[in-house]
């Protein structure tokens, strides 16, 4: 009987690691319903259409509009990282969305095709985002999601709202700065 002459250890140690790797990859890419849940970005964050509703008064920029394209890319600049791996916990209630119509500054974003959150929770495939600037919710860089006309439960947050702030207030929007500039 022959014994041999080195104990493999390495190779079913590195065989194993891989395996709960893969394991842990594949079961939140089923959860999520998305293969890039990783990456912590955002996918398709170039609104067809923007509205600021500014105290009760709405304002709706389109292509040709002066302010549209750099609303667009402040807005793709801030919403492209995110600043979260799951949902927060916080929803729309129709107090919140009178104060939003009425007393409050807040972007409205709408999408052709759905925007794409690459997060480890299941965000859904919204068309259109709403993000308050002043009011409730405002102090942290939340985002909601819905699609229809409707606002889901839940919000993702930006993780640098700063470009989309500055491109505000070059419009002539008062914007109050809760998070250091930068």
């Amino acid at each position: 009987m022959t014994h041999p002459n080195k104990i493999r250890v390495l190779e079913p140690f590195i065989g194993m690691v891989l395996f709960i790797v893969l394991a842990i990859y594949v079961v939140n890419a089923f959860n999520t319903g998305n293969w890039f849940w990783f990456r912590g970005n955002t996918v398709n964050v170039r609104p067809s259409r923007i509205v600021v509703v500014d105290h009760g008064q709405r304002t709706i920029l389109t292509t040709g509009h002066p302010d549209f394209g750099p609303l667009v890319e402040a807005t793709a600049q801030s919403l492209s990282e995110l600043n979260n791996s799951g949902i927060v916990d916080v929803g729309l209630s129709d107090e919140t969305l009178d104060d939003y119509a009425s007393s409050a500054l807040v972007l409205e974003l709408y999408f052709d095709s759905p925007v794409v959150f690459n997060t480890a929770a299941r965000t859904g495939k919204p068309t259109q985002l709403l993000i308050p600037i002043e009011g409730r919710h405002a102090d942290g860089g939340l985002v909601f999601r819905g699609d229809q006309g409707t606002w889901w439960y839940g919000a993702v947050r930006m993780s640098n709202p700063q470009p989309l702030l500055l491109a505000l207030e070059q419009m002539g929007y008062v914007v109050a700065r809760t998070q250091p500039a930068g």
